[in-house]
């Protein structure tokens, strides 16, 4: 998926619920009862919870698991102090994901306090083990990194953490399908929305959730993988009144390429240190104040560019002035909320400076240390070659416009390290004409030839206004073994194609800049 799109997915998605835990032993203090509640069907239910915070109509109940349980306060309909639930262990909370999805679709691995499990699309032979267990043991690794660059971060910033006190989990899901349905679950999202979402993290079950493709380079991983650690580490508390500028920022210091980390909050970042320079539709008060800048407008992509500037700018130029706002940070309660004026406040009476002040000087100081690290951005792209990474495929292609058409031709890659695999590429342009390859049971690991043609096929209600000069690349899959692949074969009437344009269409009606 592309950055545009995973910023966009992260931004919604943290735009309904905040994040954190605590750091300094401040804020919304806890206490462990045994609580009993009525639900909505009117069952009864009773189990030990630690309370963690409250506003007028919520309790935010910590779980023996970590993850927290929003109950309606007029819902509870008794509470008895008790000493609260003991946190489960790693493997303790995998054995429980296990008997959630089942032990013929359900693998896992744990690692020290992180537990990774893979939710299978079908059940898999035997002989298929070897092949899980590497990307499981890729998958923990990576996770083990994370840590490790967290951690140094934290020593050189001369911010001290918690001990994280519940296991750190990592879901990866084979397909769309079984992802997506999570997604639509945890997320509260819908149709394309939820499509364009590559991996996120979750406050309310503090679980990490990717597509198995995430794993081949684990980059969007790598963001969501911070703010995991962030509020584990106690920065902040979960959904609490955090500006989101902060979170962003300091998740956009970190990136990685093929699960290494090339970059932490104090170094340039390749990504965002020029974006943050070129784009000024809006100020870092804005930002500060509205967090709906995040929110699936047209400066989202702004928006992250300009958290990861700010970030920078206070934890390189003002360290201790940083560390004192984020204290006050870590004592935002759960379930709280700040005004505009509360959180200027907070920024004043840490940095005892004007943040539009701070804007001003910010260019030629980025300027300046761009010349010291010999910073160079993000090499160019070659012309006239487009590369998708979608849907456990990998597509190269290549396009010729002549005589008002444009002709195509490329190569699959299947992705999948599990199984073999069946794909639908598709070639969308943006006056609605497309071509469309079928390729049925391609071998792990290995490459296909999409054959040349001219996208010239239209389907009713596809159609657009563009030229017919840009286009989109459109990936599905399924197991080669699975019935969805059925009316694949020989790709009978139009159903299948006018979901499969109709939903690439939905998305880029919602992301005019997601094109090749």
């Amino acid at each position: 998926m592309g950055r545009v799109q995973s910023q966009l997915v992260c931004s919604l998605f943290c735009g309904v619920f905040l994040f954190g835990l605590n750091l300094f032993g401040a804020g919304a203090s806890c206490r462990a009862d045994e609580f009993t509640i009525i639900d909505e069907q009117g069952q009864e239910s009773t189990f030990e919870a630690e309370l963690v915070g409250s506003d007028d109509q919520w309790h935010a109940l910590a779980m023996a698991d970590g993850q927290y349980k929003l109950v309606p306060q007029a819902a509870v309909r008794k509470r008895v102090p008790k000493e609260g639930p003991t946190p489960l262990t790693p493997q303790e909370v995998a054995e429980e994901l296990q008997l959630e999805y089942g032990p013929d679709l359900f693998r896992y691995d744990v690692l020290g306090n992180y537990v990774v499990g893979m939710v299978l699309a079908t059940p898999l032979p035997k002989t298929s083990e070897p092949r899980i267990k590497k990307v499981l043991d890729r998958a923990t690794g990576f996770m083990k990194k994370v840590e490790t660059a967290f951690a140094t971060f934290l020593k050189e910033a001369k911010i001290t953490s918690n001990k994280p006190k519940y296991p750190q989990v990592m879901l990866i899901f084979e397909t769309d399908i079984e992802f997506e349905k999570y997604a639509e679950r945890i997320t509260n999202q819908r149709g394309a929305l939820v499509a364009r979402i590559a991996g996120f993290y979750s406050p309310i079950t503090n679980h990490l959730a990717i597509r198995l493709e995430e794993c081949s380079s684990f980059e969007t991983p790598f963001h969501e993988a911070i703010h995991q650690q962030v509020y584990n580490c106690g920065l902040t508390q979960r959904l609490s009144p955090v500006p989101k500028w902060f979170h962003e920022g300091i998740a956009t210091g970190f990136e990685g390429v093929n699960g290494k980390v090339v970059s932490h909050p104090i170094k340039i970042s390749p990504r965002y240190a020029r974006q943050s320079l070129v784009e000024d539709n809006m100020s870092w008060e804005d930002m500060h104040i509205h967090d709906q800048t995040f929110r699936g407008d047209v400066l989202v992509s702004e928006a992250y560019g300009q958290a990861w500037g700010l970030h920078w700018l206070l934890i390189t130029k003002y360290k201790p002035e940083y560390n004192k706002y984020l204290k006050r940070l870590s004592q935002k309660p759960t379930l709280g909320d700040d005004s505009a004026e509360e959180r200027k406040a907070d920024f004043a009476e840490a940095f005892k400076k004007p943040m539009g002040e701070m804007e001003r000087e910010f260019p030629q100081i980025l300027e300046q240390a761009i010349k010291k690290q010999k910073f160079t951005g993000d090499p160019p792209k070659p012309r006239g070659l487009s590369v998708t990474e979608s849907n456990l495929g990998k597509v190269t292609m290549t396009a010729i416009k002549g005589n008002g058409i444009l002709r195509v031709e490329g190569q699959l890659f299947n992705q999948s390290p599990l199984r073999p695999m069946s794909f639908l590429v598709m070639v969308l342009t943006d006056d609605g004409s497309f071509a469309l390859w079928f390729h049925d049971k391609v071998e792990i690991g290995k490459t296909v030839p999409l054959a040349a043609q001219a996208a010239n096929q239209r389907l009713g209600g596809a159609g657009g206004s563009g030229s017919g000069q840009t286009f989109q690349v459109l990936v599905r899959s399924a197991p080669a073994d699975s019935a969805r692949i059925a009316e694949w074969r020989g790709l009978r009437g139009t159903r299948v194609l006018e979901e499969f344009t109709n939903r690439r269409k939905a998305q880029a009606d919602a992301d005019p800049d997601d094109k090749e």
